[in-house]
């Protein structure tokens, strides 16, 4: 596959940051793998190569039969499915592993609390030293799921659960049942809207923590000591597999029947799962604004060794007299290709990218507004771009 040898801005006093620098070339196309952006790399950490997962549902809000919770069997599924295969033939170093029946810690816990991740550690901690859990190995990941109505602060200003953050994962030092020094991994999963105000994806609430769940697993087994020792697989500039998939609008899938969310290869590609079905595309909730995104460009214009165009990406809202706010990402061949800041020009929220081409073709392209919060994120036509 080839891309185009140079981006540059058209209109540089639009777009709201520095142009991006790109290596520029006098002839011939760049090819995808040597573009000039960081791809996933292995720091050298641990990973999870046969993970062994097992939900624990905190609080005394859920249900006293954990095994009637439609996690119990996701992640006996996921765990054991074509998911990780896709993590194994993109040469992660893990496969398929393997998920115990879930528990509930009974802690009680009030509605509309914010529950700080080291009180989370440390309920996770007592239920290790209780054996309310299975015991730590060095593949264990515990899937610690918020009861619903509660909210949860990961500290140090990275966010909360009703500011943005639907799930995360991490490590700290802790000790097993018999009491050895060990690393405890985990994911936190919170539950989507209530009277707590968690944020939401605008699906339904099992179809939420199925997606999320699928993120967080495959970030957890290739890169799970992430903010705590050395790093596993991770790309310097989007960060862990699921982080670099998560606004692509083919990303969400249907797996046995489940919402799962697919991740990146090394090459920051997504890894498709086989067979695949049609992507999902949630709706916007309810408090959002709905938007439409429109691509285009303008002629093409020619030099005698290159072409050029202006692809323009409009937003419109769906009702109101206030104009969509934030960024977009421009796609080529499922990469993004640049990111711009939304203007005001004539009216009309735009972006502007300007293209140099090095080569005839037909190139396709298309882009996605991330959305704000006032504003729901939506996906441009395909613009097919002949050269």
């Amino acid at each position: 596959m080839q891309i185009l040898n140079r981006l540059v801005s058209a209109v540089s006093a639009r777009s709201g940051r520095p142009k991006r620098s790109v290596k520029r070339r006098s002839y011939g196309l760049e090819p995808l793998e040597n573009r000039e952006v960081l791809t996933v790399t292995f720091y050298g950490g641990n990973v999870l190569p046969a993970v062994e997962a097992q939900a624990v549902y905190l609080g005394s809000g859920w249900s006293s039969q954990a095994s009637s919770t439609p996690m119990e069997s996701f992640l006996t599924d996921i765990t054991n499915s074509v998911y990780m295969d896709g993590l194994k033939t993109a040469g992660y170093g893990v496969g398929r592993g393997s998920a115990s029946p879930g528990v509930i810690d009974p802690t009680s816990i009030a509605n509309n609390t914010m529950l700080s991740d080291s009180a989370i550690q440390g309920m996770l901690q007592s239920d290790i030293t209780s054996k309310l859990v299975t015991n730590v190995d060095a593949n264990k990941l515990y899937v610690v799921y918020v009861q619903p109505n509660v909210a949860v602060n990961l500290g140090l200003g990275q966010g909360t659960t009703t500011g943005g953050v639907l799930g995360y994962h991490g490590a700290f030092g802790g000790k097993d049942a018999a009491g050895k020094a060990v690393t405890i991994r985990y994911a936190v999963i919170a539950y989507p809207g209530g009277t707590v105000k968690n944020s939401s994806l605008g699906t339904s609430a099992n179809d939420q923590l199925t997606s999320v769940t699928s993120h967080e697993l495959a970030e957890a087994v290739t890169d799970p000591d992430v903010n705590y020792a050395a790093l596993g697989w991770y790309d310097r500039r989007y960060g862990e597999i699921g982080d670099i998939t998560q606004n692509n609008p083919n990303a969400l899938v249907l797996m046995d029947g489940f919402l799962v969310q697919q991740v990146s290869d090394k090459n920051d590609q997504m890894i498709v799962l086989p067979p695949n079905t049609p992507p999902v595309t949630p709706p916007p909730p309810s408090s959002l604004i709905a938007t439409k995104s429109t691509l285009s460009a303008s002629p093409v214009k020619y030099s005698r060794r290159s072409a050029s165009t202006t692809i323009t990406m409009v937003i419109e809202a769906a009702s109101g007299t206030a104009l969509p706010t934030g960024t977009v990402d421009l796609i080529y061949n499922g990469q993004v290709l640049a990111t711009g800041t939304i203007q005001v020009v004539n009216g009309q929220a735009q972006v502007s990218w300007g293209i140099v081409f090095g080569s005839n073709g037909t190139y396709g392209f298309s882009a996605v507004y991330s959305g704000s919060s006032s504003f729901a994120s939506s996906t441009s036509n395909t613009l097919n771009v002949v050269v």
